[in-house]
């Protein structure tokens, strides 16, 4: 069975723009063409600089748009998305390469040679293929010849857009849109269910799964609940991305659950929150209104006395406050 991360992938390319891929292909026609004249190879003909590069802009120019138009309709045959990406594009530069041959022939000897007049060149070998081949038969070996390098070259271009090379193929419909979506929420909610089991798979079963407070401590995370405490791997945004609405982060080192919040102290801008199991843990001022308004109506509030201790005064955070 396809994946869900392949699936949402193949929506997501049928989906792409077509503006996206037009300067891709621009910028590496641009890249090919200065790289065939920097090699300057031997185009069949004598002609001035100027006239070269106007021949090898048109080749390469007319080759990507016979390649990616080739591709665009076998992707459109394709709409069920039966064939991998890879075999699409080798079909498309061996189909591709059909239908450039004829137009190769035209830009090399009917623009260059046959209009402009430039003079052919050719080595004894040509001389005794010629005289062997015409016609059809001359057609069928100039396509012989350009499939390879025209596959090889289609397919170090396509690679590095491999997931997203087709534009719309995929008529775009509101059956596709809404499984794309029920796709992306569906691996939205395997991941937050695979990061809950990650931090509470660590906790020892004998403290069971009602979590009072969480607080981070480097790379590690020191976790109480109604039966005791343990220290597990893991990070506050994981605990956070986990729990959700069931608790919040009152401080950048603490999280606190709703139902185990008894008290909310504050003092100036100064606040602090005592849970259930007596234990009194900071507020951040950056986090005190939105602790206010979540827990205000909840938890009794009261004010601290000007004579107590501050926020950098208050006793040890993680001692367990006896409630007696």
């Amino acid at each position: 069975m396809e994946s869900i991360n392949n699936r949402v992938m193949r929506i997501q390319a049928a989906s792409a723009n077509r503006p996206a891929i037009i300067p891709y292909l621009g910028a590496t026609g641009f890249a090919l063409w200065a790289l065939v004249m920097a090699l300057a190879p031997d185009p069949g003909f004598h002609a001035p600089w100027p006239w070269l590069s106007l021949f090898w802009a048109l080749q390469i120019t007319v080759g990507l748009i016979v390649l990616q138009g080739t591709l665009y309709l076998m992707g459109r045959a394709d709409q069920r998305g039966r064939m991998p990406l890879w075999s699409l594009v080798v079909m498309s530069g061996f189909m591709g390469a059909a239908v450039l041959t004829p137009l190769y022939w035209l830009i090399g000897e009917g623009l260059m040679q046959e209009v402009l007049g430039f003079a052919e060149t050719f080595d004894t070998d040509e001389l005794v293929s010629l005289q062997q081949t015409s016609g059809w038969a001359e057609l069928l070996d100039e396509w012989m010849e350009i499939s390879g390098p025209v596959i090889a070259a289609w397919a170090l271009i396509s690679w590095p857009r491999l997931p997203g090379l087709l534009p719309p193929l995929v008529q775009t419909t509101n059956e596709g849109v809404d499984e794309m979506l029920e796709l992306k929420s569906q691996a939205l909610d395997d991941i937050a269910l695979s990061i809950e089991r990650n931090w509470r798979k660590a906790l020892p079963l004998k403290l069971g799964h009602d979590v009072i407070a969480v607080k981070s401590e480097l790379q590690y995370l020191r976790v109480w609940t109604t039966r005791g405490s343990a220290l597990v791997l893991g990070s506050l945004q994981e605990v956070e991305d986990a729990e959700g609405s069931a608790g919040m982060r009152v401080h950048r080192s603490w999280w606190v659950n709703a139902r185990h919040v008894r008290i909310l102290r504050r003092r100036g801008e100064a606040a602090i929150c005592e849970l259930s199991d007596g234990r009194e843990v900071p507020v951040s001022r950056r986090r005190k209104a939105d602790v206010l308004a979540r827990f205000g109506d909840g938890a009794r509030l009261e004010d601290m006395p000007s004579t107590s201790h501050g926020a950098q005064g208050l006793p040890d955070q993680n001692a367990r406050r006896n409630p007696t």
